[in-house]
């Protein structure tokens, strides 16, 4: 078994003699790099600290602009190790022009729309998931085609506005699911080809994405860190 050193910094706030605990920092200095260390050494690569400034705590880091305009003092990168894996918040503005959205038309209730999932498609596997993606949902998408929201029931939504709208064929549309509660995730294939994206209660202004892989948290980072650094 390989050995790995942990490099463990701890800071202490003393209050009337008393010692409370208020941040724990972990990082690997031998045997290799854990998903923490390698983010914050990329994020250092890309020039991030140059624009932004870290705030580290117990459970976090967080990372908003140096010299944010007024009001402008939200995180815009937030990196939370957990048992899982290294779980990454973005602002919603972010992510939303670069994910794709499946959904359940709701329109016969006149009711918004149903979320069954966000993800993010990893560039370097695009025409695999475009490829899985035909077994269950056959030219929902175009070839290249992995942002933007779709609805499964496409057809349902179509029928809806048929009166308002004539030049379609309603014919060329189908229905995949019927109700939310047939969407399986699983039908979008490997899971390797995509990231989930879920709603981050700690800081409801951002969706994150939790990463397991070297690989893909290099080509997460590298993809969003640009688009952040260059708003």
């Amino acid at each position: 078994m390989s050995k790995i050193i942990y490099d463990v910094i701890q800071r202490f706030e003393v209050e009337n003699g008393v010692p409370r605990l208020v941040s724990t920092n972990i990082q690997v200095i031998e045997g290799g790099e854990d998903l923490l260390s390698l983010a914050t050494n990329l994020l250092a690569q890309l020039g991030f600290y140059d624009k932004f400034e870290e705030n580290r705590t117990s459970q976090y880091i967080g990372y908003r602009l140096k010299n944010p305009g007024k009001g402008a003092k939200r995180y815009q990168l937030v990196l939370a190790p957990r048992k899982e894996g290294l779980c990454i918040s973005i602002s919603k503005d972010v992510l939303i022009p670069n994910i794709l959205c499946l959904q359940y038309s709701n329109v016969w209730n006149e009711e918004p729309s149903t979320d069954l999932g966000k993800f993010w498609i990893l560039p370097s596997k695009e025409d695999r998931f475009w490829e899985s993606m035909q077994f269950h949902y056959p030219n929902l998408l175009t070839l290249g085609q992995t942002t933007g929201s779709f609805a499964l029931n496409k057809r349902e939504e179509l029928e809806y506005y048929s009166n308002e709208f004539s030049n379609f064929n309603i014919n060329d549309y189908r229905n995949f699911i019927n109700s939310p509660e047939e969407f399986d995730i699983k039908s979008l294939g490997s899971s390797d080809y995509y990231l989930v994206i879920n709603d981050d209660k700690l800081f409801p202004y951002t969706w994150q994405i939790c990463i397991s892989s070297k690989e893909v948290l290099e080509e997460f980072l590298s993809y969003f860190a640009k688009i952040i650094m260059e708003q």
